[in-house]
Formats: C-alpha cells, sequence, structure tokens
C-alpha cells in the first residue's frame, strides 16, 4: 500500500469520519451512517463474511494492508473500518484504485 492509502485513512480519522473497530463499523452501518467497510488484507473470513451480511447495500473492500500496517499508519489497530463522509470515502477509494493500477500493493 501506499503512504496515499494511509494518509487518507489518517485524514478520516482526524476528521472523526472513520469507524475503527467491528462494534464501531456495525453501529455505523446499522445506523446508515456508513458509506464504504474496509477490511485489512489479513481480517478473518469470519469477519469479512459477517461484514457482506450486514452491509447489504455497501461496498465492502479488502484492501492490501495489514492490520499492524494500519495500526502504525492511523494510530489505531484493527481489521476493520469504515467511513462516513462521501468526499473521504473517494479519496480512499482513489488511493486504492491508484494502488491496484500501478501494483503498489503488497
Amino acid at each position: 500500500m501506499t503512504d496515499k492509502f494511509f494518509n487518507a485513512l489518517g485524514l478520516c480519522r482526524r476528521a472523526k469520519k472513520l469507524c475503527i473497530g467491528h462494534d464501531e463499523v456495525k453501529t455505523s452501518v446499522k445506523s446508515g451512517k456508513a458509506l464504504i467497510v474496509l477490511l485489512a488484507s489479513d481480517a478473518s473470513p469470519r469477519l469479512e463474511k459477517e461484514m457482506n451480511n450486514i452491509a447489504e447495500n455497501i461496498p465492502v473492500i479488502r484492501t492490501g494492508a495489514t492490520m499492524q500496517e494500519i495500526g502504525y499508519g492511523i494510530g489505531k489497530k484493527s481489521g476493520v473500518f469504515s467511513i462516513i463522509d462521501n468526499g473521504l470515502k473517494d479519496l480512499v477509494l482513489s488511493t486504492l484504485k491508484e494502488d491496484s493500477i500501478y501494483g503498489t500493493g503488497k
């Protein structure tokens, strides 16, 4: 993953538009605030299945970053995140697309 991805996640966190962890993400999805759910590359298949089940109309994307890398990048380690701001969601998605286009993901 590029620094742009971690910078975008950090911006989401500082803006208080990033929900971190199972319970926060689940609450944001059920309340209709979550616009996208992101999973760390080493998040469990069970967690991915659960998020896909509760986030019926919300994209659930597995990133190329591990929980440890994300924790180092934003200061809190977790396997699942949601973004609750449309502009920031687009910013994070653009960094993910850039990584996949240029093959810089780990």
